[in-house]
């Protein structure tokens, strides 16, 4: 990911309540691809209707484009209804997408970070509900490049 692609991703997941596009971003910076199904999922849509009755698809359909996690795991059919590890807030998901000897240097900075953010936007966020996405932003900004 492009360094002002990544800076602009930081600064909205750290400012913005948290978003399905955005969740998406980050699943993508952390190293989640596309690609089609090796599990011979197929994208089977009927090629029209007559007389009320479905005319089934062709023999030759498709691989479906399926999400494949960074350890190349394929995870789900893409797609608007696309299923994604809640990165932006649970912090426990935040926590593990960050490898287990960096998690409480990049918690400490983390905790920082959402400190700094409340004293600057004058916002009361005592539950902690924002900072997962403190996390992942710390861990993106520190992560060596795939």
């Amino acid at each position: 990911m492009p360094a002002a692609d990544l800076t602009d991703l930081l600064d909205r997941i750290t400012r913005q309540a948290p978003t399905r596009a955005a969740t998406m971003e980050v699943a993508r910076a952390l190293g989640w691809t596309t690609g089609p199904s090796r599990k011979g999922w197929k994208v089977v849509q009927p090629t029209g209707y007559v007389g009320g009755m479905v005319v089934p698809p062709s023999a030759d359909t498709a691989a479906a484009e399926v999400w494949f996690d960074p350890e190349g795991t394929e995870r789900g059919l893409a797609g608007p209804s696309a299923e994604f590890p809640p990165y932006l807030t649970s912090l426990d998901t935040a926590l593990s997408a960050v490898p287990a000897a960096e998690r409480a240097a990049t918690l400490r900075t983390a905790l920082d970070r959402h400190r700094a953010w409340q004293e600057e936007t004058g916002r009361d966020d005592a539950a902690l509900g924002r900072l997962p996405a403190f996390v992942i932003a710390v861990w993106l900004s520190v992560k060596p490049a795939a």
